[in-house]
């Protein structure tokens, strides 16, 4: 995944979270719909000044924007939990009751 791809991905995670339709959010930074998908779409990557409207929209900061490491492979994923509950006996405790607590476990 590319630069544009993940900031796209990202952007529409943040959107959503705020119950922002694409029209909705596009209008607020004052870019066509067309050119906003395509942003999420990881086609294209916004001006920054369009960058600096999109985080001011969000309420974050601008680095918040480039938050990624969520998005990483899941093997990767995978190994960095599985050797933090192998280490940590409190936090292995502790996954598991956050697990169980939204019915995972």
């Amino acid at each position: 995944m590319n630069i544009k791809e993940k900031f796209g991905k990202r952007l529409r995670e943040l959107r959503t979270a705020k119950n922002m339709t694409q029209e909705k959010f596009s209008e607020s930074i004052g870019i066509q719909p067309e050119n906003y998908s395509r942003i999420e779409n990881g086609l294209s990557f916004p001006k920054p000044e369009n960058i600096e409207k999109i985080s001011k929209i969000l309420g974050i900061d601008i680095k918040e924007l480039f938050e990624f490491e969520h998005f990483s492979n899941l093997e990767v994923i995978k190994e960095k939990l599985f050797h933090i509950i192998d280490l940590d006996e409190d936090t292995a405790r502790l996954t598991y009751k956050f697990l169980k607590s939204i019915g995972r476990i």
